[in-house]
Formats: structure tokens, C-alpha cells, sequence
């Protein structure tokens, strides 16, 4: 079986299984007629034809039986970098046709996302930077290393920590999450290793610390950033022996635990600044996961906001999305939850539908992200620099469709095609 990945000009992957009646004969191009249609108003209404030849079966996966044949009589189909009017295509090797990337994989080396454990909160995605993610997680959960999960605030980490543990071979034993940005300076030592009776004013009783606590199984110690110089010592001293000393203790005890941890700043630029010992980051980011934030996959918006609003028996309209698509989120996943949750708790009761206005308080300057070159791409741009870069947001978000990107800009069609001219912008479009 095979797969044709399209790339459509607006930057949308598709993935059809060519099977069935789309196994042989297709007809790609614009047209009703076409069994493939592509997004591409650069090419023909009838644009090329693919079909298995003779030698199906052969050649391994390297080899793929298909062949392609122009049907236009102005060359604009490539094969790799070399035009093409008909040629066999090899597995792999992008097929351009106007302005749209086309390549044949064998469907069994498609992977999908890893089934992850039941009854716990999945990690959604469909984003591809996503599924590596997914995929980088369940290889780093295989081994004992420690993990250090880098993302920004609202990305998921924790999901991601408690994946580690259930995919791991500690998933019979504990998890034990540590928050170490909420402990107090005076209480970090005793939360981490524990205390004995009588340590300090207020240790009534012997309290096994986070450590020992998730002795075969997993610690999570997320924003582990904020943890005091001589908490990293001892925390380093752990690592490289297993011994914790509750405060108080005359001796030592040993525990087994995978350590994962997690943080919003970077971990690096601390260790730079002398905030966090370059030893100790060594032995904690023996595996590191960088988890995109949301900004940077639209494609999972869409998904996570559906799912949210189903939680909320709420369905969302497609201007609602377009709202949504066009906010930076720099909260991320959970901004996003909270942004449905309240939508919907001061929407009517009387309609399950969410629209674009449920949603306008994304609008209000305090919704606005403070640090809009993470979004940007610099931080200083001129006007014009911040007009193009938002133009071609707005374009990429609705598509190339000129109508929905008016809409996503706030100004008249008319407006955008002045824009569009202005900064000479003439990319393909989509049908309005």
C-alpha cells in the first residue's frame, strides 16, 4: 500500500492512502473531474494523471510502481529538481506540480501517534512537531535517564511527565509531582528529603520527603529552575548516589527514582547566568524534549478547541475558529481551555453553538500578549515589517482565502487587495 502526502501552497499537509478505487487512475488537478483535487490556482483544471505500471511489486520500497504523465503542454511539473513530462516516481522524491509538493511513502512507514494509557489525560496533537514529541517521549520513557521536559508555561509538561512514568517500567510504581516554584525556601529541604521528629519548630511527626516518597517509581519536579543553590547541591549529591539525609537525620537512606523535570525559563540561559549549576543540568537533562508551544502548531488549535468544547457540550463555528486561529495564545494549551470554559459558561444556555463574538474578549488589551516577538519574530519592526508579517498570518490561517483573511484582519476586502499589492504579495490563492 501507498500514501500521497500533498503539500498544498498554503503550507496544509494532506495524507491519502491510495487504496480502493484511488489505487489506480487518478486524475489530479483543480477540476470536478479530478479524483485528487488540488488547492493550487496555478495549475490546470486537468493536471496530471498517476497510475501503477507494470512493475508492481518490484523495485522494494525504494521503488514505487507509479508513474506520472503531465497533461498540459506547458511545462510546469518537476520531478525532484528535473522537469517532467512523464516519468516513473520514486518513493520519496518530491513531485512539484505548479506550486504544490507531492510525494509517494509506503503507507506502513507512516506512523501514527502512540496509544497512549487510558484513564489518565492524553497529550493531543496532530501537529507533526507534535507527534515527534509524542514519539521522543515514549523512546525516553523506555530508559532510566532523567528527562527534562523544556516548554513554555501551559504546554502540557506535566501530561507529558506522567507519559514518561506510564509508558515506562516504572508504571506500577508511584508519580509523585513536586511543584518547586510554590515551596517556600524554609520547606523546600524538608518537602524534597523529608524530616525527622523534632528537626525543626513544628515537626511533630517523621515525614518521608518527594524522594522517598516515589521510591520505584517517578518524581516530577516541575519548575525546578526555581530550587536554591544549596537545594541543587543536594539534589546533585542524590543523582550521583542515591543517598538522601532528611533534615535532621543522622543517616542516610537510599531511594530508587527516575527523576523528570520541567521548566518554563531555560534551563541553559540559568546556568549561564549562574542561577543553576552546570553539573547538576547535565544529570537532569540527560534526555531533553523541547515541546512547541501552541503558536507554533495552528494545526492543533482547531483540535484541542473542539475537544474542549465537547467537554463543555459546547460546538464551536467556523468563525469562532477563525477568532481562535488568529490569538497567539501565550498561555498555550491551558489558555485555551480556559478561553472555551468561559466562553461557554457566558454563553445563551439555550444554544450549543459558540460563535466569533463568545470569544471577543480575546480582543481586550489584557488578553494581548506582553512579549509579541516571540510571535513577530523580532522585537523591533518597523510598521510596514508588522503589517506584512500579520498579512501573511492572516493568509496562511484562512488559507489563501482572501475573504476569511479580510475577516481575520478586521479590515474590507477591498483593503486587503490594496495591502496585498502594496507589500507585492502575489501568492496562490484560494477559491473565495
Amino acid at each position: 500500500m501507498w500514501l500521497l502526502k500533498i503539500q498544498d501552497p498554503s503550507g496544509e499537509t494532506r495524507k491519502i492512502p491510495l487504496r480502493g478505487r484511488l489505487a489506480s487512475n487518478l486524475l489530479l488537478g483543480r477540476g470536478e473531474t479530478a479524483n485528487v483535487l488540488l488547492r493550487d490556482p496555478t495549475v490546470p483544471q486537468e493536471a496530471a494523471m498517476l497510475w501503477p505500471g507494470p512493475q508492481v511489486g518490484r523495485g522494494g520500497s525504494e521503488r514505487s510502481p507509479y508513474w506520472l504523465r503531465i497533461l498540459s503542454d506547458t511545462p510546469f511539473g518537476k520531478l525532484g529538481d528535473l522537469p517532467v513530462k512523464e516519468a516513473q516516481v520514486p518513493a520519496y522524491l518530491p513531485m512539484t506540480l505548479g506550486e504544490t509538493v507531492l510525494t509517494l511513502v509506503p503507507e506502513n512507514e507512516i506512523q501514527d501517534l502512540p496509544q497512549q494509557p487510558s484513564g489518565v489525560r492524553p497529550w493531543l496533537t496532530q501537529a507533526e512537531s507534535g507527534k515527534k514529541v509524542l514519539w521522543m517521549t515514549k523512546k525516553a520513557a523506555s530508559t532510566q535517564l532523567s528527562t527534562y521536559l523544556a516548554g513554555e508555561t501551559g504546554t502540557g509538561k506535566e501530561v507529558l511527565a506522567r507519559l514518561v512514568h506510564l509508558w515506562s517500567p516504572r508504571a506500577s510504581g508511584p508519580f509523585i509531582p513536586l511543584h518547586c516554584g510554590a515551596l517556600p525556601l524554609s520547606l523546600a529541604e524538608s518537602e524534597l528529603f523529608g524530616h525527622v521528629k523534632g528537626a525543626f519548630t513544628g515537626a511533630s511527626h517523621h515525614r518521608p520527603g518527594a524522594l522517598l516518597q516515589a521510591h520505584g517509581g517517578t518524581l516530577f519536579l516541575d519548575e525546578i529552575g526555581d530550587l536554591s543553590p544549596d537545594i541543587q547541591v543536594k539534589l546533585l549529591r542524590f543523582l550521583e548516589n542515591g543517598e538522601i539525609r532528611s533534615v535532621g537525620a543522622d543517616h542516610s537512606s537510599r531511594a530508587d527514582v527516575r527523576i523528570v523535570c520541567a521548566t518554563h525559563h531555560s534551563l541553559k540561559k540559568l546556568v549561564e547566568e549562574g542561577k543553576f549549576r552546570r553539573d547538576l543540568y547535565y544529570r537532569l537533562a540527560s534526555i531533553t524534549i523541547e515541546i512547541p508551544t501552541l503558536r507554533a502548531r495552528p494545526e492543533d488549535i482547531e483540535l484541542l478547541s473542539n475537544q474542549f468544547a465537547t467537554e463543555m457540550k459546547r460546538t464551536l463555528s467556523s468563525d469562532a475558529h477563525l477568532r481562535l486561529q488568529a490569538y497567539s495564545w501565550p498561555g498555550n494549551v491551558r489558555e485555551l481551555r480556559h478561553a472555551v470554559e468561559r466562553a461557554s459558561g457566558l454563553a445563551s444556555p439555550f444554544s450549543p453553538l459558540l460563535n466569533q463574538s463568545d470569544f471577543d474578549f480575546l480582543l481586550n488589551s489584557d488578553a494581548v500578549s506582553e512579549s509579541p516577538e516571540l510571535e513577530l519574530g523580532a522585537p523591533v519592526l518597523t510598521i510596514d515589517e508588522m503589517e506584512r508579517i500579520l498579512l501573511l498570518k492572516a493568509l496562511k490561517i484562512a488559507k489563501g482565502n482572501r475573504t476569511k483573511s479580510a475577516k481575520i484582519l478586521g479590515v474590507a476586502r477591498s483593503t486587503l487587495f490594496e495591502m496585498l499589492k502594496r507589500h507585492k504579495i502575489k501568492g496562490p490563492k484560494a477559491e473565495d
